[in-house]
């Protein structure tokens, strides 16, 4: 009976422990030998409570589950930062380092800006089996309301918008990227240098108004502040990169910098134009801090300094190409022979330096400038003589599959000069203050409040020098199309200008951010069913779930800006609303389980001032009076944390109603966006998105993602007339004799599908460990999307109604680690690997599935005058392998 009540006492004693308490933070902290160092303070920033470490250097603190907290360690004038990312479970077995006279900011997991910002989860980028290696391919897998139907490019749409409409900041500094872009293949590598990428922030919309004036998402990249000397290095049949880190001057500085190099002609040739391809991508990039004034951990200067240079160079001769398009019952094919050849050149130059300040951890100061240039070039003259063959459909025929009839020749000349010189500079100031937390109170009705405040100002010049020769002909059966009134032969999309355009804007915002956390003590009657080899019994006790708040939190701001080139002013407030209620239950077996959830609400104003090529029309002319897009979003959403086999997974979801007036209306040929270059439409977007992740493999991450978009836009001013013959049936809509209809009516289009109108989109990042072979892991990124609206080449938006054919992309990586953290003993002795923390080989098998995915159509006319759309095809499958070491 003794020992009977000793065991249930204890199994009370643990279930109160386990089920009842919120998690913990529990380490040690030592110092630069490995000895413990008792009396260390530890601090969680906004609590005016803190702990000691014992005479072994253990510590413990409780704190609230899922979450963010900033520990702040401190022994005499040493002081150490970390961050921490707190799920149900506890955080245990944390080794702190406290260094001599240094400030270490450790960034363990994301600390997520803003509520309307998601914080990517930790996925290495080089397990992701990716084409082109730019790192904003995570971003197509796993954003919310991203669509991209090109795996060449590193654009993507969000939430019906277009590429130019994104932001993307590194360490606050926004980056810009080339502009004459025509085709996936010419882009090259993006800013982005995955080796240095520590946190990932997103927002699909609904951001705050620190963030600047674009309409549609924002990507928010944090380099990494490395701790020692480290680096990477990769190769592969596509190119390769390496990169080194670490700190200098005492460890007042650190240190990251890198090179990549890429030659994509291997996976190009996969593409229906076969030729010669000599793409060659480099770039470098570095990012410097230093300490010039450290104090303590609440006091600092520090100075930054970010610069990048790449060049791109896509040089192609095409020689031929087949393509065979239709029906089971109408099926033909287009052969093409090419003379000539294309040379498109990007050099861009990026560099920025600052200063932060930090005053005792409530006032932080930016003051920085960067500077943008771009020289950019894309010359081409291609001859391209045609056939349009029709093919045997009928299986039982001999020649099923071959060609039948020539139902169409001809020949294409495209010629090009285009040459653009960028400069962007701006200088900006933005800022930070935390007011002092408060309790307001007494009891279970305890509430601590905290409040920010932030604000920005920001100056920018702008200089465009662009000069277009462009010019295309198209001779279909010995007629150029289009065909003129005289002998003289018309050429197509005609484009002769010389553009010169400056400008400066000045932009800010001012931001303020309220916190409320409300205590409560809940007291819970609990049974426990405990289980013997000869009886059942039961527990009965009262569980104290201390310290369960409820959060309410709000954010208010404005940003105004004002433009000289058309003397445009705007004025854009925001707010949001986030909720975070706590409620607990009882598993069958009285366990006390959590589930949390953060309701969130955003809407407010968001103006794109127009950058050159919004201004420059279909003809190459600029339209001076163009002003602002302008966008109305309303965006509600939940943050869902739970626990599934044992492990913490996180669901996303939000819905969202964009209204958008004072829109420009384009149109996309491949990458190339084309503007009409007047403000003469309106447009809307709805849907919603969801996304969950988690360890669905334990150790390591994969996610799913699911999106509704429906964006249709009307421009104002269209319209075509239907004409009638005698009978009163239709004969040629949009006929006109000397611009008067006769015998017709007129009708307005209205509401018609915006280009990027994809109405469904499903993506899967999945990554597996092989049992009992844990060493080799497997990752699968799947990508499907439904049609996307085109249209003939007329400049017609109204026309543009057709449906391209779906989606779909599978890549599959396998990846074998050599060495790893747990085998890397077993190479200490080897003189070449010992210096090794990493190696390993991946095999990509791209497009696995072999699908034909459409990019564009090229328009051809047959004898008969009728007008065939030839779908642009997307790579095809290809194998790749790579070789990644760490050290």
């Amino acid at each position: 009976m003794l020992h009977t009540y000793i065991l249930l006492t204890l199994f009370a004693l643990i279930g109160t422990h386990s089920w009842g308490q919120n998690p913990t933070i529990s380490g040690v902290v030592v110092d630069e030998d490995g000895s413990p160092i008792e009396g260390a303070s530890i601090r969680i920033d906004g609590d005016e409570l803190d702990s000691r470490t014992d005479k072994n250097g253990i510590f413990s603190i409780t704190v609230l589950p899922n979450d963010t907290y900033n520990l702040r360690f401190s022994y005499a004038k040493n002081y150490t930062n970390i961050k921490v990312r707190v799920g149900e479970e506890n955080v245990e077995n944390m080794s702190i380092t406290i260094q001599d006279k240094t400030l270490n900011q450790i960034e363990i997991v994301q600390v997520r800006p803003t509520d309307f910002v998601d914080g990517f989860p930790p996925v290495e980028f080089s397990k992701i089996p990716t084409a082109t290696g730019n790192f904003e391919d995570i971003i197509k897998a796993g954003g919310l309301g991203v669509n991209s139907n090109n795996e060449l490019t590193a654009n993507y749409n969000v939430r019906g918008g277009n590429y130019d409409e994104n932001l993307i900041y590194v360490n606050g500094i926004q980056i810009y990227r080339p502009f004459l872009a025509r085709s996936g293949q010419q882009e090259g590598l993006s800013f982005i240098n995955p080796a240095f990428v520590e946190n990932i922030f997103f927002s699909s919309g609904g951001f705050d108004s620190f963030y600047g004036d674009k309409l549609s998402s924002v990507l928010d990249i944090r380099y990494r502040d490395p701790l020692k000397f480290g680096g990477t290095a990769q190769a592969s049949l596509m190119g390769g990169q390496a990169h080194v880190e670490g700190r200098f001057a005492r460890n007042r500085g650190s240190y990251i910098t890198g090179v990549r190099y890429r030659a994509n002609s291997y996976l190009l040739n996969s593409l229906p134009t076969q030729g010669d391809y000599n793409p060659t991508f480099f770039d470098y990039q570095f990012l410097t801090n230093f300490y010039l004034k450290f104090d303590d951990q609440d006091n600092y200067i520090k100075w930054y300094t970010l610069g990048h240079f790449s060049t791109n160079n896509y040089r192609f001769e095409p020689k031929n190409r087949t393509t065979s398009w239709g029906t089971v019952n109408e099926a033909y094919q287009l052969r093409v022979f090419f003379e000539g050849q294309e040379e498109t050149k990007f050099q861009t130059f990026t560099a920025a330096t600052g200063f932060e300040v930090l005053k005792n951890n409530r006032l932080k100061l930016n003051f920085v400038t960067s500077v943008f240039h771009s020289v950019e070039s894309e010359h081409f003259d291609i001859l391209g003589e045609y056939w349009i063959n029709e093919l045997e459909t009928d299986p039982s025929q001999e020649e099923f599959g071959d060609s039948t009839a020539n139902v169409g020749v001809g020949g294409i000349l495209d010629h090009a000069r285009n040459d653009l010189n960028v400069w962007i500079g701006n200088v900006y100031h933005d800022g930070k203050y935390s007011f002092k937390s408060h309790i307001k109170g007494e009891g279970e009705n305890q509430k601590l409040k905290s409040a920010d405040l932030f604000w920005g100002v920001k100056l920018q010049f702008e200089s465009f020098e662009d000069k277009l020769s462009e010019w295309h002909l198209i001779d279909s059966a010995g007629y150029s199309i289009p065909q003129g009134q005289s002998d003289i032969v018309e050429l197509k999309d005609v484009i002769k200008q010389d553009n010169f355009v400056e400008s400066y804007r000045t932009s800010g915002y001012i931001q303020y951010t309220r916190n409320s956390v409300k205590n409560k003590v809940v007291i819970l009657d609990l049974k426990r069913k405990i289980k013997t080899d000869t009886s059942i019994a039961y527990i009965y006790y009262q569980d104290t779930l201390d310290r369960s708040p409820a959060k309410f939190s709000y954010t208010i701001g404005t940003r105004a800006g004002y433009r000289t080139y058309n003397q445009e002013g705007w004025f854009t407030p925001r707010a949001s609303v986030t909720f975070t209620p706590r409620t607990y239950f009882l598993s069958e077996d009285s366990t006390v389980l959590r589930r949390n959830m953060k309701l969130r609400m955003a809407s407010g104003l968001y103006y794109q001032p127009p950058l050159y090529r919004t201004m420059r029309g279909i003809d190459g002319t600029i339209n001076s009076d163009i002003v602002s897009q302008k966008s109305w979003h309303n965006v509600i959403g939940a943050d869902v944390y739970f626990n599934l086999w044992g492990r913490s997974f996180k669901f996303i979801t939000e819905a969202y109603y964009k209204y958008m007036w004072d829109v420009v209306p384009y149109e996309i040929d491949n990458v190339r966006i084309r503007y009409y270059g007047e403000n003469n439409a309106v447009a809307y977007a709805y849907g919603f998105d969801a996304k969950v992740n988690g360890e669905f493999v334990p150790g390591v991450e994969s996610f799913f993602r699911v999106g509704y978009l429906n964006t249709k836009e009307d421009i104002l001013d269209d319209f075509y007339y239907t004409y009638f013959n005698s009978d009163g049936d239709t004969i040629r809509p949009g006929y006109t004799f000397n611009n008067t209809p006769v015998d017709s009516s007129r009708t307005e289009p209205g509401f018609i599908p915006r280009p990027t109108d994809q109405r469904l989109t499903f993506t899967v990042f999945f990554q597996d460990k092989m049992p009992r072979f844990e060493n080799l892991k497997v990752s699968t990124n799947l990508t499907m999307g439904t049609p996307l609206p085109y249209g003939p080449p007329t400049f017609e938006r109204y026309k543009d109604i057709l449906r391209t054919k779906s989606y779909l992309r599978l890549d599959l990586g396998f990846m074998y680690e050599i060495i790893n953290p747990k085998s890397k003993e077993s190479f200490s002795e080897k003189a070449v690997f010992k210096h090794f923390e990493q190696m390993t080989v991946s095999l990509d098998a791209f497009n696995l599935l072999g699908v034909n995915n459409i990019i564009s159509y090229q328009w051809l006319q047959d004898i008969a005058g009728r007008y065939y759309a030839i779908p642009n095809h997307l790579t095809g499958r290809r194998i790749n392998i790579r070789l990644t070491l760490k050290f």
